[in-house]
Parts: C-alpha cells; sequence; structure tokens
C-alpha cells in the first residue's frame, strides 16, 4: 500500500511540475552592425590582424562573420613607429599582417576603419617572457612538472597548455588539470575537469619559485616528446581568456549567469592583446 501512494503521489508531482513548465525566450537587443578586431601580438613575431563585421548573438555559425577586406588597419607602436600592413590569406581565412614584428616592452595601438562602420581603435603592451624551465614527465604516468619563477608585485597572468611533439613540432594538444595531490596552494585553480588550456593569475603565488604538477587526463604512452607551453598575458588577454573559458564552461548548462566576453576594443568588439610564450620541450623518460 506504501509503495503504491508512493507511486501515486510521484506521478502527481510530476504531472504538476510538467504542467507548470513554461519556454522563455529572451531576446537580447542587437546595437547593429560593429567592426570586430582581433589579434594576440607576441614579441619578435608579425601581427596578424583579423577584421570582420559583428552578428547578432542568435547566430552561432562563426562563417557567418563577413570579413571587411576593404578595411583600412594602422598599427602604431609607442616608440613613434608606424608598421605598414598587407591583406593576406592564411588558412582560408583573411588577416591584415604588418610588415614589421612587434618588440617587447612596447605598447602598440591597432585601429581598423570601413566604409559604413564606425572606426574601432584598441591598444596593449607586451609582456616578458615567463621564467619556465625544467619539464619532465615519465612514460606510463600522468604527470607532468615544471617551474615557474614569477616576478614580484608585478601582478602578472599566465596561460598553460600541454602538446605532444613529432619531429620538434606541436601536435596533439592534451587534456590536463593541476594536480591536487601537490598543488594545494593552488586550490582557488584546481578543477574536476580536465581542458585543454589552463588561465591564471599570481595571487597565489606571487613572486614565488614554485613548481607546478599537472595531471594528465590519460597516461603517457603514446607519446616520446612533451612540449609545455607557459605564456605570459597582460590583463587584457587574461581577462579575454578567462571569460571565454567561463562561457565555454556555461554552454548547455540551462540555469547560469550569463558571461559576457571581455573585449577592450572601443567602438566595436574583440580583443587587442599582448603575449609571450615560452616552450618547454623535452623527452618523457
Amino acid at each position: 500500500m506504501k509503495q503504491l501512494l508512493f507511486f501515486i503521489y510521484t506521478f502527481a508531482l510530476v504531472f504538476i511540475l510538467s504542467s507548470c513548465e513554461k519556454k522563455v525566450n529572451i531576446q537580447i537587443a542587437y546595437e547593429g552592425d560593429k567592426l570586430v578586431m582581433n589579434t594576440f601580438m607576441q614579441p619578435d613575431s608579425l601581427i596578424y590582424v583579423r577584421v570582420t563585421r559583428s552578428v547578432p548573438v542568435s547566430v552561432y555559425d562563426e562563417s557567418a562573420f563577413k570579413e571587411e577586406t576593404a578595411a583600412q588597419v594602422s598599427i602604431a607602436a609607442s616608440d613613434g613607429a608606424t608598421l605598414p600592413t598587407t591583406l593576406q590569406t592564411i588558412a582560408g581565412r583573411k588577416y591584415f599582417v604588418s610588415a614589421l614584428p612587434a618588440k617587447a616592452g612596447l605598447q602598440y595601438q591597432i585601429t581598423a576603419a570601413s566604409a559604413g562602420l564606425e572606426t574601432v581603435a584598441a591598444k596593449d603592451t607586451l609582456p616578458p617572457a615567463p621564467q619556465a624551465r625544467e619539464g619532465y614527465a615519465q612514460k606510463n604516468s600522468t604527470r607532468i612538472k615544471f617551474i615557474l619563477n614569477d616576478r614580484p608585485g608585478l601582478g602578472d597572468y599566465y596561460r598553460l597548455r600541454v602538446f605532444t611533439v613529432e619531429s620538434g613540432a606541436p601536435q596533439k594538444a592534451l587534456l590536463f588539470r593541476l594536480d591536487p595531490a601537490f598543488n594545494n596552494n593552488l586550490i582557488d585553480i584546481i578543477s574536476n575537469g580536465n581542458s585543454t588550456s589552463l588561465v591564471m593569475d599570481d595571487s597565489r603565488f606571487d613572486g614565488r619559485e614554485l613548481t607546478f604538477v599537472l595531471q594528465t587526463e590519460a597516461p603517457l604512452t603514446q607519446t616520446d616528446s612533451l612540449m609545455v607551453e607557459v605564456t605570459a598575458l597582460t590583463r587584457n588577454a587574461w581577462s579575454y581568456l578567462r571569460t571565454v573559458a567561463l562561457q565555454q564552461g556555461n554552454a548547455g548548462v540551462i540555469v547560469s549567469e550569463p558571461v559576457r566576453v571581455f573585449s577592450n576594443v572601443k567602438n566595436g568588439y574583440g580583443i587587442v592583446a599582448g603575449i609571450n610564450t615560452k616552450r618547454l620541450i623535452f623527452k618523457v623518460d
């Protein structure tokens, strides 16, 4: 009898809840077409600027972003130099590419203009290279180690990635997380899940030399060499990558706070930010 009553009450509760369900379509206002300008600037590398036209948030197809091939793009350095650009096609996409490489320590302002749209502009500096060294891993293990020396009192930001290596070149990005057994002083950024990228600031280890221990999702059995990529980020780069990661983490979650991806582009969208990458390539013992 008790089982029968439980079934009846449960069925009634499900019926009531389902009958109260109502779909709500949230309309997000579209501010009109604007220029979208994106680039990550790396010292000693040419600057590659991608310029497209925005689309409403209801459009999820990346191919809908129209390339503004007739845009005028200018790059000005804080030392007074102007870097001319040319339009090039790289892997099927159009980029405005600087004639000269970016220099560490300088600030670069990039401006893009296109007929019928408001001119956009953004600027950022190039950070010094991260002080990372001594990458190490063993076959059949899930742990990778390296040492990072953080600069004191400067508010540094980092991105970590791990790749398999063949013939000296990175290949497959590995899923990983910080190993909770060895990084308990970094508890704020330890995740239960694995990802191909970890973005963090130095608030938990400012000015210290720290041994990072990464835990890969699968044992290291299919590769003889690895690369730990440690990238120093400006605050603009960190803010953008962090909010992108938060937005991607909310994908498919019915109840979640909306995440607005960070942009430092005035009058438009996108990101102009400086990075500086160091690659630790080493044999898996």
